[in-house]
């Protein structure tokens, strides 16, 4: 009651006010952490290696559509670098069931998930590949965090590590490609700055992450992004509310950003 008697008067004062949709999934906050799970996804089992990520990744995708973007074809080409569990892509599936899908996850551990996930689901056009996207040719040291947060910066929380073959962005891109989304944990503008082949991408999406212990560059992927005519629209996912006074660190990272662009 007391919460509806405060909207109530916040829409009064010209407040818009505006309750979050249940995702159906809060129950999993409640679970211990780096557990497997298996949910109930589209009406099919779906394998999580951690419920908390899976809870705020399906939230963003489903909820949020983050990545939800407009293309004429029927049949768009889509290339998935950071796959995770298979959300992404199986939310790609329900916007454009004919989409041509490459899914690319680097944590041999999570794409063991990720390839259950999306074999069990029978759907078509799915290419899925055990990889880090980097620019550094032949292998590189993985530090797996346990759910969606591994990567090729050196993490004190790390699990594990591992050695893990590479593959270049303009590897990946042959002819057009209608989305690119790109949530690789840090390596994403040494990734898409060296590519060839940008003038190929039409819209994408890209998570920038910026560690406490190098130097930023974010510069440097917008003017890639502006030199190769794309438009670009940023909204913030992580950062400390008073930055200058209040230092906030997670996972080594002092920022997020999530980066929309198009080209023009």
């Amino acid at each position: 009651m007391l919460k509806d008697y405060v909207a109530l008067t916040l829409q009064r004062l010209g407040v818009q006010v505006s309750r979050s949709p249940s995702s159906g999934f809060e129950y999993l906050l409640q679970h211990p952490r780096y557990r497997k799970h298996t949910v109930s996804l589209m009406g099919m089992p779906f394998e999580i290696a951690d419920g908390h990520s899976f809870y705020y990744s399906h939230r963003e995708i489903f909820i949020d559509e983050i990545y939800k973007f407009k293309c004429n074809s029927k049949q768009p080409t889509i290339i998935d670098c950071g796959s995770n569990y298979g959300v992404s892509i199986l939310y790609f599936k329900q916007l454009y069931p004919g989409a041509k899908i490459v899914g690319v996850e680097a944590d041999p551990y999570i794409y063991e998930i990720l390839n259950n996930n999306i074999t069990r689901t029978n759907i078509n056009s799915v290419t899925l590949l055990n990889k880090a996207v980097s620019n550094h040719i032949g292998s590189i040291e993985f530090f797996s965090e346990g759910a969606d947060g591994g990567r090729v910066h050196k993490m004190d929380e790390s699990k594990n590590t591992s050695s893990v073959d590479t593959v270049a962005l303009d590897d990946l891109i042959d002819g057009q490609v209608d989305f690119l989304k790109m949530d690789i944990e840090g390596s994403e503008t040494d990734v898409f700055c060296a590519s060839r082949k940008l003038n190929k991408v039409k819209q994408l999406f890209i998570e920038y992450h910026s560690f406490v212990d190098e130097t930023q560059n974010l510069g440097d992927l917008l003017s890639c992004l502006a030199k190769n005519n794309f438009r670009y629209y940023i909204h913030t996912q992580f950062c400390s509310k008073k930055p200058l006074v209040d230092d906030k660190i997670q996972l080594g990272m002092d920022l997020q950003l999530n980066i929309f662009a198009k080209q023009l």
